[in-house]
């Protein structure tokens, strides 16, 4: 059966009622921003400003495309905006399998990063971290993620981790690296999306390393399960949650503990480093890449 996209620029301003009122009727919706539109005057997490126009494409079957059509053109009527909506025919593709056949290879010493499908060229000296990473973030292509095992690798020359978070796993692929690394270690993913805990679960299987591996579905440190203590926390998440946490990391990390915190711009880092300072914890070591701040903190009281 083919498949359609029901595709619609609206305004920002408007977007989450728009969406909203498209939810219950098609497959799927993805939205993203119109790069070519004025920027708008609101910004995002990361004091960036947003596009005033957004692209919203409604995915449905052949016997329900006329439906979506109609049924975006009411929404942006009741809404107020003149939203042009076309109907495009895609072509019937495993998206996910096609995703994971595209993923490129990415070294970061002494890991190669690969999808299951990769066709491997390892080297003697390399480590085969098996990540798909489709649905989840975290397949070893941004500069956080690099920063982040950069700094790993670097830190387990020095230090023995027994007991290891991972707080907004995503696909795991930090904490499984340090697995691959010190397979001793027991390890808590955590992580507020369903999706990312399913599919760390599957990555812990691939890469042998689901023992003493449990993966939380929990908002921070909500649930009790993830109230612990650790020698160690990846954080891989964005400058104001990582702020939020600080008063829960200095609960919950060991004295002489680290954190491994990324996700963060270059300009936010003085801001983040502060919530953290006050909280008991101290630079050890820091990277920047492509404007991407990853940085090491050590609990010292």
């Amino acid at each position: 059966m083919p498949k359609y996209l029901v595709k619609s620029k609206v305004p920002y301003a408007v977007l989450d009622k728009f969406q909203q009122a498209l939810e219950d009727i098609c497959e799927s919706i993805i939205v993203f921003e119109d790069e070519t539109s004025p920027l708008s005057t609101a910004m995002d997490e990361n004091g960036f400003p947003i596009a005033s126009i957004f692209q919203v494409d409604m995915l449905c079957d052949d016997v329900d495309v006329e439906i979506c059509k109609t049924h975006a053109e009411s929404a942006a009527a009741i809404l107020g905006v003149n939203a042009v909506v076309v109907v495009e025919e895609v072509e019937n593709t495993n998206w996910l399998l096609a995703c994971h056949k595209g993923q490129p290879e990415v070294r970061i010493h002494p890991f190669l990063i690969h999808s299951s499908l990769a066709n491997l060229s390892l080297k003697p000296s390399e480590i085969s971290l098996k990540i798909d990473a489709a649905t989840a973030f975290g397949s070893g292509e941004h500069p956080t993620t690099q920063g982040c095992l950069k700094l790993f690798t670097a830190l387990a020359k020095k230090q023995q981790f027994t007991n290891v978070l991972d707080m907004g796993c995503g696909s795991g692929i930090l904490s499984i690296a340090a697995k691959k690394l010190q397979p001793t270690m027991c390890v808590t993913g955590v992580d507020i999306e369903e999706e990312a805990v399913r599919r760390t679960r599957l990555n812990t299987k691939m890469n042998a390393c689901e023992r003493n591996y449990e993966v939380i579905c929990s908002v921070g440190f909500q649930k009790p399960t993830t109230q612990k203590i650790y020698d160690l926390c990846f954080a891989n998440i964005l400058a104001k949650p990582l702020m939020r946490l600080a008063p829960y990391m200095q609960r919950y990390i060991k004295l002489n503990g680290y954190i491994i915190i990324s996700g963060l711009l270059d300009k936010q880092a003085t801001m983040v480093m502060q919530a953290y300072k006050q909280c008991g914890f101290v630079m050890n070591d820091k990277i920047s890449i492509q404007g991407w701040q990853s940085i090491v903190l050590q609990k010292i009281f």
